[in-house]
Formats: C-alpha cells, structure tokens, sequence
C-alpha cells in the first residue's frame, strides 16, 4: 500500500509531482528546511498572488517554491517569504501546481523532507564521485 501512496496522490492532486521537499530558508517562518509540502496540480486562471506555488527552474532543472507576487499575461514572479529581491519571471508553463493549504497556511510534514534534502547533498558529495 506504501508503494501505491505517490500514483494515489498524483491522480487525487491532478498532478505528476505531488509532493516536495523544502530544501532552503527562502520561505521561513511558513515554510522551514526539511519540511514536505503536497502539491496540487492547478490551471494558470485559478492562481492568485499570495499563492505558495512550485515551479520549475529552468536554470538548474530543480524545483523552486515560493510566494505569487505577480501576475502577468505570460508569466509570473514569485519571491520567497524570507528573500529580499524577487525571483526573475517564469512561465505558466513552468509551474508544476499550488502548495495544498489547510487554513490558508501551506499543509507540511516537519522534517520528513529532510530525508530527501540528505539524498540529494549526498548525491552531490564527493564520495559518490
């Protein structure tokens, strides 16, 4: 049953990627390190500015999630919660959904993402070199 839990939320979210790990400060306090979000897969017309989205980023294919600061006819901005300067604008192609939200916060699992955040320095160390 364990196995079957990410095709599950996948068609229950409408959304390939359904969860993600959060792997910086960017969006402290709401959102911390190691934290796990799940993401809702949702159409361009129905995102708001305020919303927590994910997106892709183009630069180093990894995914970027932080706050809708505006909406524009091709693109949107987005800017961390704890970041100073907004993020260069990106397609709404580009993004993969919205966090799912429980009383307008970000629904996340503490620490479960940091599991995730561990692989990934590791896969990038040295030693797997």
């Amino acid at each position: 049953m364990i196995f079957a839990l990410p095709k599950l939320l996948s068609l229950g979210l409408r959304t390939p990627t359904p969860m993600a790990a959060i792997t910086s400060g960017s969006m402290w306090p709401v959102l911390r390190q190691g934290d796990l979000i799940f993401i809702q897969g949702i159409g361009a017309k129905d995102l708001k500015i305020g919303d927590v989205v994910v997106y892709r980023n183009q630069i180093n294919d990894t995914f970027t999630i932080h706050r809708i600061a505006k909406l524009e006819k091709e693109f949107i901005t987005t800017k961390g919660d704890a970041n100073f300067q907004e993020d260069p604008p990106v397609k709404y192609d580009n993004v993969v959904g919205r966090a799912v939200s429980v009383f307008k916060k970000p629904l996340r699992i503490p620490y479960i993402g940091s599991i995730t955040v561990f692989a990934s320095n590791f896969k990038n160390s040295e030693y797997v070199k």
